[in-house]
């Protein structure tokens, strides 16, 4: 039995036994659907990202999970407000606390 494998604008009908191998190199596993190719199966490796493909993932992950913090009613920590404000109430801390440390220090110090 055969396959359909495709990267970018490349299409290969290779056999079943081969589709590993292909998945490894960065081919999807696709089927024709109504004049375009469904991804069946996704890429298990082979793939490299602009970093124009990267950074809009990291702001749709950003704007998701700032979008998830306002839904369970807590904002998202912000390590230099927390710091500024420990800094105006007189707290001490060492530089590189950690955030749960810098969390603890702002709720004791309220």
């Amino acid at each position: 039995m055969s396959v359909v494998v495709k990267k970018d604008n490349r299409l290969l009908t290779v056999q079943d036994t081969d589709k590993g191998f292909y998945l490894a190199q960065g081919y999807d596993v696709v089927e024709l659907a109504k004049g375009t190719y469904k991804v069946v199966e996704s890429a298990t490796g082979g793939r490299t990202y602009t970093v124009k493909e990267y950074n809009d993932l990291k702001a749709e992950l950003d704007n998701a999970l700032a979008k998830l913090a306002e839904l369970e009613g807590e904002q998202p920590f912000d390590r230099q407000e927390a710091i500024a404000t420990l800094n105006e109430r007189g707290v001490e801390f060492k530089g590189n606390a950690s955030n749960d440390t810098l969390k603890e220090l702002l709720e004791g110090s309220e």
